[in-house]
């Protein structure tokens, strides 16, 4: 039973890594078709800025994740 839980834990953790991951990707290409404009309004830089401290928390949540599942960061 609790090699189940285990299992069932590690796949939950590795789904959540996956996601994260998605999430980063998806991030990036935002900042970069953002960044991608000539000139950027005061609107557009805080929102660059905020998308850009969003995919820092994804890449700490990513290699948390990896540090628990043992995966090389």
């Amino acid at each position: 039973m609790e090699n189940t839980i285990e299992v069932s834990a590690q796949k939950d953790l590795v789904g959540r890594l996956e996601l994260l991951q998605a999430e980063h990707r998806e991030l990036d290409a935002k900042i970069i078709k953002l960044g991608q404009q000539a000139y950027l309004s005061a609107d557009d830089q805080l929102e660059l800025a905020g998308l850009k401290k969003l995919k820092l928390k994804k890449k700490d949540e990513i290699f948390l994740l990896k540090e628990q599942l043992g995966v090389e960061p």
